[in-house]
């Protein structure tokens, strides 16, 4: 199977501040994000969603969500690859795009 880097996610409190530092470091910048049911910011490299923001109070500072990758094997070859590897799993839907995602726990 061929991967791809796709994006990061993080879970801060604090949207703007981390907006701002990526806006700052990388030239990211906001746009357009889907409809999900909690509140958040995509930043944006060209066309490209680099960084999903995620907004939640949380104990502690900013933390890593998830790193994304993506691929362009059929869904069910990649859920089997999943399941074959015993790995905790949860399947998701990106709201209103039609796109996939599993997301794979790995401690």
């Amino acid at each position: 199977m061929s991967w791809t880097f796709d994006h990061l996610a993080f879970n801060t409190a604090d949207g703007q501040t981390l907006q701002d530092g990526f806006a700052l470091l990388l030239g990211l910048a906001p746009g357009r994000r889907p409809a999900f049911p909690f509140p958040g910011r995509w930043l944006y490299q060209d066309e490209h969603a680099m960084v999903h923001v995620i907004e939640r109070p949380i104990p502690d500072d900013t933390v890593r969500s998830h790193i994304a990758f993506r691929t362009d094997e059929p869904a069910q070859a990649v859920l089997q690859w999943v399941r074959d590897s015993g790995l905790p799993y949860q399947l998701a839907q990106v709201p209103g795009e039609g796109i996939a995602q599993i997301f794979v726990q790995m401690h």
